[in-house]
């Protein structure tokens, strides 16, 4: 038996790398893929891109978005071409389809985290652990399973980052093509999200070589010129194409409201005006469960600061690059401050953003558990932040249960779906961190990582089967039941919705224009009674409350109740 162990353990120590990447495609598999279809589509922006997807595959127009039968110009057109291209692979534009693509691009993201932390660090221990930090990060995670652009950026702009700083590890006949791939990937990213997809691909590499002391790397004929001529090559043609079919329209939405104004002015943020902060308690939550241990680094890492600045008497100690450890880390610390502060002075932000400073992080944090699992390095750091983290899970386990006996006024009426979400979610959140608890009795350093991982795939399962489709009652499932009664009405009908800001968050087979009616002032009800008066069938969608409110004004006298919900009432002429 103990020959048998040891010719698997020289075989697994042989082929390592192949070992690593099945296990990686499998736990991006369980994490990304499995139950990806199985919870309705979640308003609002999820709804409105695969909308203009679905568009995009029927119309067979690939140069411009639509939206609700009107050119949609502010988006570049990547994750609708990533859709497309799903949909045709699957023949199919059904909810795990139209999802496919963005968890695709979060494993392509995983996967190039654990090459390129591989590569740099001549590790395949810290590449896995990177990874699987990346992969397991709880707000990675949900923005992996929800139909959005910020994950394909994320992918492509790392990409292009990583490319780059690649050239710095790599032989000196080799660092032409890194340079290639990173124009590639940051022609990709322009694509995905616009011009900030050459803005922070740009910053990052920028501020890195000029720490490294090499920014003449970035201006080398043999390596711009060439990627000057394939970031063109790719990115170029749709610009050219979208500008020749809508000229200064397309110019004035894509190009000054939608990157300029709405960065500069917050009068364009449309309602996305936040604290300079915002971003900060969105990351420190959006990494649990590495959350208590990254704060840790952080105070360490700011005393080792002061200490060496005290003894060198000058910052430039802190931009040190002799190893590649002081390398990499240096390189995501700028990697991840940057970004922050970037998306922190913007006029106009959105959770979603912060997604692109994850990459960076788990660099970070994989580096001190790559310490500690490989080396039993910050063995104090990170069995006291393991510890905090563990009671922190298992009390709000307890709170879970306590609020599942002791439900406020506001979730009652869903306490159906509530009452199975809670009871596995306090199980989970007890049992787990208890056995984590006693991996660092056991001081089994590398069960103790696996353990947090594994909590978060449990996590991650019951997001998917509980938790989402709990999200999906709170009356979205009641939207598409009510326009999805439209779109089968055979005479024609209009579809309408009244005093609610959720536009677009309707999912139809509608081939008319939808009129969506958000406000409830004297001009919008005027608008409300000329749609109502249109000959034909009209179906009007109102929350409860506004009805009440209204009906004893007269609003809705030529209209009658067709079917009424928890949270909206579908009204028919």
């Amino acid at each position: 038996m103990e020959k048998v162990y040891q010719k698997i353990k020289t075989l697994c120590a042989k082929h390592s790398n192949i070992l690593n990447i099945i296990i990686l495609g499998l736990f991006c598999y369980l994490f990304l893929f499995h139950n990806l279809g199985l919870y309705p589509l979640i308003d609002v922006d999820e709804t409105r891109y695969v909308n203009m997807s679905r568009d995009m595959f029927f119309l067979k127009d690939y140069i411009t978005p639509y939206l609700n039968f009107e050119n949609f110009l502010e988006k570049p057109p990547l994750y609708f071409w990533l859709n497309v291209i799903a949909y045709h692979i699957f023949n199919d534009t059904g909810i795990f389809v139209s999802r496919f693509a963005t968890a695709l691009c979060a494993a392509f993201s995983v996967f190039f985290t654990y090459f390129f932390a591989s590569k740099t660090m001549q590790s395949k221990a810290y590449g896995l652990i990177c990874a699987f930090v990346l992969l397991s990060s709880v707000w990675f995670l949900i923005l992996s399973h929800i139909a959005i652009l910020d994950m394909s950026f994320m992918a492509f702009s790392s990409a292009a980052i990583y490319c780059a700083i690649l050239s710095e590890f790599s032989q000196e006949k080799n660092k032409k093509y890194c340079w290639y791939f990173a124009w590639f990937f940051m022609a990709l990213s322009v694509l995905a999200k616009g011009l900030i997809g050459i803005i922070i691909p740009a910053m990052v590499v920028f501020l890195c070589f000029l720490a490294f002391r090499k920014v003449k790397e970035l201006f080398k004929p043999v390596n711009i010129i060439p990627g000057i001529i394939i970031f063109l090559l790719v990115a170029l043609p749709w610009h050219i194409l979208v500008f020749k079919a809508h000229g200064m329209a397309w110019f004035n939405d894509y190009i000054v409201k939608h990157h300029f104004a709405r960065f500069i002015d917050s009068s364009m943020g449309l309602g996305r005006k936040q604290p300079f902060l915002f971003y900060v308690p969105i990351v420190l939550a959006g990494i649990m469960p590495w959350t208590v241990s990254f704060i840790w680094q952080i105070c360490r890492g700011i005393k080792s600061a002061i200490k060496n600045y005290r003894a060198a008497k000058s910052i430039k100690v802190w931009f040190t690059s002799d190893t590649n450890d002081k390398k990499i880390i240096l390189f995501a610390v700028i990697y991840a401050i940057s970004t922050l502060l970037f998306f922190s002075v913007s006029s106009s932000k959105l959770p979603t953003y912060a997604l692109a400073i994850f990459p960076a992080l788990a660099l970070i944090v994989g580096y001190f558990w790559w310490g500690y699992v490989s080396f039993d390095k910050y063995t104090k750091n990170i069995k006291i932040s393991s510890l905090i983290t563990f009671i922190i899970l298992i009390l709000a386990g307890a709170g879970g249960a306590i609020l599942s006996y002791f439900p406020p006024e506001s979730i009652k009426p869903y306490m159906n779906s509530f009452q199975a979400f809670s009871e596995v979610t306090c199980i989970w959140f007890i049992v787990v961190p208890l056995i984590g608890c006693l991996c660092l009795i056991a001081k089994n350093r590398a069960l103790l990582f696996i353990t947090n991982v594994i909590f978060m795939l449990g996590v991650m399962f019951i997001t998917t089967v509980h938790l989402f489709p709990m999200i999906t009652d709170f009356g979205q499932k009641e939207l598409e039941e009510f326009s999805n009664m439209a779109a089968l009405d055979n005479k024609g009908a209009e579809l309408v919705t009244f005093g609610f800001a959720r536009k677009y968050s309707l999912m139809n087979n509608f081939d008319k224009k939808i009129i969506y009616i958000i406000d409830t002032t004297p001009r919008d009800i005027n608008e409300l009674n000329n749609a109502v008066s249109k000959k034909g069938r009209v179906y009007v969608i109102v929350k409860n409350e506004t009805y009440e409110y209204f009906k004893p004004q007269g609003v809705f006298k030529n209209l009658k109740e067709e079917k009424k919900h928890k949270k909206y009432i579908l009204l028919v002429k």
